[in-house]
């Protein structure tokens, strides 16, 4: 059954092989305009393509690095013209750059923190402006990570500060939001296999994370997806200004 028609939703960092992807698959498969958003311009096509395909759903592409304000606005902008106002926004695209506080590069800091959390504010600026212009109830999907509840631990302070920002950002857009029929939330995680990152880059850290899950296990991109669906959807149409992580409870146990 098709539960997001008529919506746009735009996916920023969508077009790797990862959550972003697989939530743009899923909103297009459940009858939404997906606007597949990445830095990547050859990679961007070929997941058009791909979902296009694969989901038969409408689905575009538009090249957006999430630090970059002025092309966001272009970006939203032209959506806007094209297929209407943005209903759902998915803030997925994050970069981490690892590194002790003592020795951290000044730049790296400020590219972490203006695509992680200036890029996404930029964002939900646009796409909350158009829900209240044109009327249409909206929902804001930060994704996020338990990160900042253990302080950056592993040498990733930045990358934390920016996720704790983030979860900030979704109650300030749930409360300013509310009034105009906006919902928003973060959805969080730790691990998850299925991507890159905990698959081919840091599969000596699974046992670790396994450990710590009351479920004994780790979160998959399916899980992740899965919720993110609820939460855009109708069935959530009551749930706002939350944190929901999926991480088959590892949050607890740091």
């Amino acid at each position: 059954m098709s539960t997001l028609d008529g919506r746009v939703a735009l996916v920023t960092g969508a077009a790797g092989a990862g959550i972003g992807r697989a939530i743009a698959t899923r909103l297009a498969s459940d009858g939404a305009t997906v606007v597949v958003t990445d830095s990547h311009a050859r990679r961007l096509e070929e997941a058009v393509s791909e979902i296009r395909e694969a989901t038969q759903g409408k689905v575009i592409g538009h090249v957006l690095d999430v630090g970059d304000r002025e092309r966001i606005v272009a970006v939203t902008d032209t959506v806007h013209a094209e297929v209407g106002p943005i209903s759902i926004l998915v803030n997925n695209a994050a970069v981490n750059v690892m590194g002790p506080i003592f020795d951290y590069d000044p730049a790296d800091w400020d590219r972490v923190l203006n695509v992680n959390l200036s890029g996404p504010w930029m964002l939900s600026r646009q796409a909350m402006r158009q829900m209240r212009d044109d009327g249409i109830p909206g929902v804001i999907l930060n994704i996020s990570t338990y990160a900042p509840d253990v302080g950056g631990e592993g040498i990733e302070a930045p990358y934390a500060v920016s996720k704790g920002g983030l979860n900030v950002l979704t109650r300030s857009c749930a409360h300013e939001g509310g009034p105009y029929g906006i919902r928003a939330n973060t959805l969080s995680m730790g691990m998850v296999t299925g991507t890159r990152f905990t698959d081919a880059l840091h599969p000596d850290m699974q046992d670790r994370e396994r450990e710590k899950s009351p479920l004994g296990r780790l979160s998959h991109v399916d899980d992740i997806v899965e919720a993110a669906a609820f939460l855009v959807s109708d069935r959530a149409k009551n749930i706002t200004g939350e944190t929901v992580n999926v991480a088959a409870g590892t949050h607890m146990r740091y």
